[in-house]
């Protein structure tokens, strides 16, 4: 683990919980994963998808989907005027990344239990064969094979892609 400071723009936010928010955040080099801890979490109220924060004090870790940056009790989150590019790209990376294409194959959506009851999709998209975790299993309903798709903030995982909670999936047509 090591600390950092950094300033980003956030891309997406995901799954706003009782002590955790998670949030994709990005500049020019790329995307990471954010996760507010403690007083962080109300402070994540007041941020919204576009918005350039200064992060301060988090601490960094290496994870399958690439750098995890947590914000805890000793860190602090601000938003920050300043207007930081973190265009959206497409094509496969370490870390997350971005793909687009048609939709070939959609098979039926599966459950399995841990604690919790789960649901996942297997899909094909222009020959890559990617795993729709829990949320992102009920969006891929609303499309069709056939239907051009991006997939935001995909990650690699024990030789496959998935999409988990922080992923989103969004018409192809909206991304030239």
């Amino acid at each position: 683990e090591s600390t950092l400071s950094l300033t980003a723009r956030v891309m997406h936010i995901g799954t706003r919980e009782k002590d955790v928010v998670k949030m994709v955040v990005g500049d020019e080099t790329g995307y990471a994963l954010l996760k507010l801890w403690d007083h962080n979490v109300g402070v994540a109220r007041h941020v919204r998808e576009g918005d350039s924060i200064h992060v301060a004090n988090a601490w960094v870790k290496k994870r399958s989907y690439g750098m995890e940056i947590n914000v805890g009790k000793y860190g602090m989150i601000e938003r920050v005027e300043r207007d930081i590019p973190a265009p959206i790209t497409f094509g496969k990376r370490e870390g997350l990344f971005n793909l687009k294409g048609t939709l070939v194959k959609k098979f039926p959506t599966t459950m399995y239990v841990d604690d919790v009851e789960h649901f996942m999709c297997r899909i094909v998209v222009d020959g890559d064969e990617i795993f729709l975790l829990d949320e992102r299993a009920r969006d891929i309903q609303r499309f069709c094979e056939g239907d051009t798709i991006a997939l935001l903030w995909l990650y690699r995982r024990n030789g496959g892609i998935y999409a988990d909670e922080w992923s989103k999936i969004a018409n192809g047509d909206a991304f030239p």
